[in-house]
């Protein structure tokens, strides 16, 4: 395959943290591996992410890479750009002369954006360059794709989807592909023993309203010999801790963030994961569960239902949670053991790191690209 130069672009968070980050350093890894030279643009919020890639933000195009190599000027730079009487310019950093040039050095633009992302707009601009969007987040509806399709034909652009799942039947005019997530720490979360049972479950992500966790904590009101343990950090945390004091829950815990380099000892806490987020497009943490050898519960979300391949294990309106929690406490040892082992070699079937490194070089460092 030819050397390419690609830039991976994304809105990163300060906190560093996200599934959005894990997947574009999976991106990045599985790239590199594969002969690519590789750089990463975020609007703000860059830093050592990627290891020895760079990562840029819109004040080092605008005021110069080099100025940013003395940390007094780089913070008085970030706090000009920074300003709200630059919002406009800020916020118009994609249209400007200086993105055009920086842009124009790379093979090939992936984004790891939903369609309310600021960065969208790079898929709309005239640009010479093969863009692809890694969509990080639920299509509400494909009218962005339908406009797509009428303006942007004959142009070098294409989507990329976790799974078919996400498109409901819907197919775009303009190319498209689908590529699952695998998990960053794979040899680790393999090694983790599959144990034959069912008793602490867990919920895993940023405290944040589509994740529904609150209608979790109440579920498990009904069943006080069940354990749940809640792992990640945000804004409603301190409404979860509301909720587990005024129902005097001694089953429930909050158990804090785990960097992505100590996921497999969060791992190795409970028996199954749960999602119940109303929107997501993987998600990432139910691949790592796969490897992890964990029994998993879902709502039909993203790619989940073609993951499992199991709707005894999906929720809604006729399957409840409570429902699946009081049948695989009917389970035997061996279903449950079952379960996990077959959930395992899924992953390392569709999901594993060297599955998906293939299948994200075979796409992005082709000679035609989209």
């Amino acid at each position: 395959m030819p050397n390419k130069k690609v830039l991976l672009v994304g809105p990163l968070n300060k906190d560093a943290v996200g599934g959005r980050l894990e997947e574009m350093k999976v991106w990045a890894r599985s790239l590199e591996d594969h002969g690519a030279h590789v750089e990463v643009f975020t609007r703000f919020n860059s830093g050592p992410f990627f290891g020895n890639i760079p990562v840029w933000e819109s004040a080092h195009l605008v005021f110069g890479k080099r100025l940013f190599r003395n940390s007094f000027i780089k913070k008085t730079l970030l706090r000009i750009w920074g300003s709200s009487i630059l919002k406009t310019k800020r916020d118009a950093i994609f249209t400007t002369n200086v993105w055009s040039r920086f842009v124009s050095d790379f093979d090939c633009v992936i984004l790891f954006i939903t369609d309310t992302s600021l960065e969208r707009s790079i898929f709309e601009l005239p640009l010479n360059v093969p863009v692809f969007i890694r969509y990080t987040g639920l299509l509400r509806s494909f009218e962005s794709l339908l406009r797509d399709g009428a303006k942007l034909d004959g142009f070098n652009r294409a989507y990329i989807f976790h799974d078919k799942n996400l498109l409901k039947e819907f197919k775009p005019s303009l190319p498209f592909h689908f590529i699952d997530q695998t998990a960053i720490q794979e040899k680790k979360l393999l090694s983790i023993p599959i144990r034959p049972q069912c008793k602490i479950f867990a919920m895993i992500g940023l405290f944040m309203e589509v994740k529904q966790v609150e209608q979790v904590i109440e579920t498990f009101i009904e069943f006080p010999d069940l354990k749940l343990l809640l792992f990640g950090k945000g804004e409603l945390e301190s409404s979860y801790s509301q909720l587990i004091e005024t129902n005097k829950l001694d089953n429930v815990e909050l158990r804090g963030f785990f960097p992505a380099d100590e996921m497999d000892k969060m791992f190795q806490e409970f028996d199954a994961l749960i999602i119940n987020s109303s929107e997501e497009t993987g998600p990432m943490t139910g691949v790592e569960a796969m490897a992890a050898g964990k029994l998993i519960i879902s709502s039909s979300v993203g790619a989940m239902p073609g993951r499992l391949d199991n709707t005894k294990f999906i929720t809604g309106k006729s399957n409840t949670l409570s429902s699946v929690l009081t049948e695989i406490g009917e389970l035997s040892t061996e279903d449950i053991s079952a379960e996990k082992h077959r959930l395992r070699k899924k992953y390392l079937k569709n999901c594993s790191n060297e599955a998906i490194s293939r299948k994200i070089a075979d796409l992005i460092l082709e000679e035609n690209t989209i």
